[in-house]
C-alpha cells in the first residue's frame, strides 16, 4: 500500500482543507536510471496516477488533482522524463519505454493498482502499460489519447510527419509575451491554467523562456508515437478505460477524425465508456478541470473502476 496503516489513520483525521496539498517528490528509479518529480496526495481512497501529455508539465493537472484530493483520493501527478522538473535523458523515449517508466514509479510509490489518466501522448502511455503490466493497474482513462495514430493521420513518412509537428521555436520569447499568447488562443482557460502550461518552459533572470522538454527529446517522442500503432495494443487492455474525448467546434475535420479514432479504440478495447467534451480544447484537464475530475472520481465510486 502507499500509506501504512499509522500513516493512513493519521490522514483519516485530516479535514478537507488539509488534505487540498500534493507535495514534491523525486522518485529514483534504478532500473530504469531516471529521477522522477512527481507531485504526491496521500489519502484513504482509490489511487489516481495521471500523465500530462507531450512537451507539458504535471502542474497543468494541479486543479483536477487537488479536487480530487479534497475528495480522499490518493493522487500523484508525474514529470515525465525529458518534461518538467525531471532527469532528462538523451533515449527511453518511445511508448513502451515510458511505460516502463510507470511501472517501476508504481512500484516505488506502492501504489496499490492505480487509475492510470493520460492526456494525449500520455493517454498512449497508459494503454502501453495497460498491456504490458495489467496487474499494475485497476483502471484507464485517455484523456484526449490513447487513440492517436499519427502514421493513420499524416502516413507512412516520417520525415514529412517530423516536419509537420516540429515544435515551434519559442526559446527566448519574453514570457510575458507567450502569457499573453496563451491568453489569445486559449480564452476560456483560467489564470491559473495558463500559468501551469507556462511551467512547461524554464524562465531566466531576463524573462525570457526555454522549452524544459529539447527539439531532440520532443522529435525522440513524436518518433516513438508515430511508431507506434494503438490498435496493436487494445486487445491486450484487461481493465475498464474511460475515453475523454474533446470536440472543438470550429475543426470540422479534427471532429471527424477523433470520431473516427474513438470508435476504433471503442470497438478494440474489452471494456470501455466514451465522454464527450464538447466546445473544449485538446487539453481538457486545463480547460474543463472541474467536469473531468467529477467524472473520473464518479467512475471510481460508481463506474467503470468501482469495486
Amino acid at each position: 500500500m502507499f500509506c501504512s496503516a499509522r500513516r493512513r489513520k493519521r490522514y483519516n483525521k485530516r479535514n478537507a482543507r488539509e488534505y487540498a496539498m500534493l507535495q514534491d517528490r523525486y522518485i529514483h528509479l534504478p532500473e530504469r536510471d531516471i529521477t522522477l518529480h512527481v507531485r504526491v496526495g496521500a489519502a484513504d481512497g482509490p489511487a489516481f496516477l495521471l500523465s500530462h501529455g507531450l512537451s507539458s508539465n504535471c502542474l497543468t493537472w494541479e486543479p483536477v488533482a487537488l479536487r480530487m484530493h479534497q475528495t480522499g483520493y490518493t493522487v500523484v501527478t508525474v514529470d515525465q522524463r525529458g518534461h518538467g522538473l525531471s532527469q532528462k535523458p538523451a533515449a527511453g523515449y518511445s511508448c513502451p519505454d515510458v511505460a516502463a517508466d510507470m511501472a517501476h514509479l508504481i512500484r516505488a510509490l506502492e501504489l496499490e493498482a492505480p487509475i492510470f489518466v493520460g492526456q494525449s501522448w500520455g493517454g498512449n502511455v497508459a494503454l502501453c502499460l495497460a498491456a504490458a503490466y495489467p496487474q499494475l493497474v485497476k483502471g484507464l482513462g485517455f484523456i484526449d489519447g490513447g487513440f492517436i495514430d499519427l502514421q493513420a493521420s499524416f502516413g507512412s513518412d516520417w520525415e514529412a510527419t517530423q516536419e509537420c509537428l516540429r515544435p515551434p521555436p519559442l526559446a527566448g520569447t519574453p514570457v510575458d509575451e507567450l502569457r499573453q499568447r496563451l491568453r489569445q488562443a486559449h480564452p476560456d482557460w483560467t489564470p491559473e491554467g495558463i500559468e501551469h502550461t507556462l511551467g512547461n518552459f524554464a524562465v531566466d533572470d531576463a524573462g525570457r523562456v526555454q522549452p524544459r522538454l529539447s527539439e531532440a527529446n520532443h522529435l525522440r517522442i513524436l518518433r516513438g508515437l508515430w511508431e507506434m500503432r494503438p490498435r496493436d495494443f487494445w486487445p491486450q487492455v484487461q481493465c475498464a478505460t474511460l475515453i475523454c474525448a474533446a470536440l472543438q467546434d470550429e475543426d470540422a475535420e479534427r471532429r471527424q477524425r477523433t470520431k473516427k479514432q474513438v470508435a476504433q479504440a471503442e470497438a478494440g478495447l474489452p471494456e470501455v465508456a466514451t465522454i464527450w467534451f464538447e466546445g473544449t480544447d485538446h487539453d481538457i484537464h486545463v480547460h474543463r478541470p472541474v467536469q473531468l475530475a467529477e467524472r473520473l472520481m464518479q467512475e471510481a465510486r460508481m463506474g467503470l473502476w468501482a469495486v
